[in-house]
């Protein structure tokens, strides 16, 4: 088996020993592992013949070899009028909002919500206290004193630093430009002159001892605009000591939340924050494993909010920043959304039709004006497009303004005579019309050479696609049970 290859104790110099394979077969001291082995391969084995039994019924006959290598052989040249979706939508069309209500109405059925849950969120973060702030900033300002009294600063960094990225180059940060780093840092970074060290500061990450190494100004073009420029950038080497909410202040976190919790299953939730002077925050509908308005991905918030009636509080929960309990505050089942809860999904989905229907009516035109005898590169320019002549192509080709849409290249592949012109095709990127200018057949005489590599490929294809629908079928006919959601539930310690 593969896995035993890779194992250390069968290899010699890095690679696989048989000899001490063998030997390890033959030891009767190693029979309970062998056994372990047995009912593993066993396993894969079975899975194995099973597999076969389901692909050996695929073949590949002589005509799909021939129609395969001629598909990927067989070129054409063509000119196209390709009106593009993205012409019309860079700004896309502004629809009224009587065009949006009608559009809503009339497609009203394309826009379902599932089942949806809001919650009331008392939430008490673990932030540190000015106790916590103070023991880090020491901290910081003895490695601070260690330099200046002569210390590594490099050495420092690599030992004592949270910013375990940059540690591993003792501190090293490289040269950044202005903006890269949170305002704070940034400022001193850029003030402080060659060689100097700042004192701690302070930034939302903790403490930060700052040593600079250098300026330079370079020419390049910044982030979000288009043209060249002259940059300040900073080399500059950190320590970071993080302040992190000591022990205390997070038993002092979970008393309140506690203290809440115990007034809130008393006397209720509302009250409970009115009278501890607590701010209950409201979280908007989500649906079942959606994010959690101030609580993000929380399957325990979300589990209790679907599985519990309207009112119900939770016990209490804690995650990597707060402590926090939740009451299901309202329930929606599933069914069709109302026009506020679908509104930026109908304006696009309008905007989408309205710019297929310019690129239709531009298309019309077009036509139109070939029907009455205007050439096709006048009828285009005429209405805004051009006419183009691509590179030489195939069937499986990357054709610039079309991709591989396999709908507007099989259309091309159709024609057969040079000069024929093919009715408007609607593809993924917009609207085409193609004319043939040349097509060069496959070259048979290379075929016998790659006839049984084609075989292959075809085959493989075909028992992978066998597979794949006996393995659906299976599913689809299956009871399955997920608990997925249950299980992310609990706490890390009792999976």
């Amino acid at each position: 088996p593969p896995d035993l290859q890779q194992a250390s104790f069968f290899q010699t110099n890095g690679q696989f020993d048989y000899q001490k394979y063998i030997n390890a077969m033959a030891d009767p001291q190693a029979a309970g592992f062998w056994a372990q082995i047995e009912g593993a391969v066993r396993g894969d084995i079975l899975k194995m013949k099973l597999q076969e039994l389901i692909i050996q019924t695929a073949r590949v006959t002589e005509g799909e070899i021939r129609e395969w290598f001629r598909e990927r052989n067989e070129k054409i040249k063509v000119g196209m009028v390709n009106v593009e979706y993205k012409r019309f939508s860079r700004p896309p069309p502004k629809p009224t909002q009587e065009q949006i209500d009608k559009y809503f109405e009339e497609h009203r059925e394309k826009y379902k919500v599932p089942e949806r849950v809001a919650l009331n969120i008392m939430l008490v973060e673990k932030k540190p206290k000015p106790s916590d702030w103070e023991r880090s900033y020491n901290v910081a300002k003895a490695l601070y004193d260690s330099v200046q009294a002569g210390a590594d600063f490099a050495e420092l960094a690599t030992r004592y630093s949270d910013d375990t990225q940059s540690a591993k180059e003792g501190g090293d940060l490289g040269f950044f430009p202005r903006g890269q780093m949170v305002d704070e840092f940034d400022r001193w970074a850029f003030q402080l002159a060659d060689g100097a060290v700042s004192e701690p500061i302070r930034t939302e990450f903790g403490w930060h001892v700052i040593k600079v190494h250098g300026h330079k100004k370079v020419k390049e073009t910044p982030r979000g605009k288009t043209k060249p420029e002259m940059v300040d950038k900073v080399h500059a080497s950190h320590i970071l000591i993080q302040t992190k909410p000591s022990q205390e202040t997070l038993d002092e976190a979970y008393r309140k939340i506690e203290t809440f919790h115990t007034a809130a299953l008393d006397k209720g939730f509302f009250k409970a924050s009115e009278d501890l002077k607590m701010t209950v925050r409201k979280a908007g509908l989500f649906v079942r494993g959606g994010n959690i308005q101030y609580l993000g991905n929380d399957p325990a918030a979300g589990l209790f909010g679907f599985n519990n009636e309207v009112d119900a509080i939770s016990d209490i929960f804690e995650n990597n920043s707060a402590y926090y309990t939740v009451q299901v505050a309202e329930k929606q089942p599933a069914g069709l959304a109302e026009l506020d809860d679908a509104l930026d999904r109908v304006r696009l989905d309008l905007q989408q039709e309205m710019v297929l229907s310019i690129c239709r009516d531009t298309m019309a035109a077009i036509t139109a004006e070939m029907a009455n005898g205007v050439d096709i590169k006048k009828a285009a320019k005429k209405h805004g497009e051009e006419y183009e002549t691509p590179e030489e192509f195939t069937r499986d080709s990357y054709v610039n303004g079309i991709r591989r849409d396999p709908v507007a290249i099989g259309a091309a592949f159709s024609l057969k005579e040079p000069g024929q012109i093919l009715d408007p095709v609607e593809h993924g990127q917009g609207i085409v019309i193609f004319q043939l200018i040349s097509k060069t057949e496959a070259d048979l005489t290379t075929f016998n050479q790659q006839r049984d590599s084609i075989s292959q490929v075809i085959l493989s294809g075909k028992q992978q696609e066998l597979y794949g629908r006996w393995f659906k079928n299976l599913v689809d006919h299956s009871e399955i049970e997920n608990f997925i959601e249950e299980a992310l539930a609990k706490p890390q310690a009792s999976l």
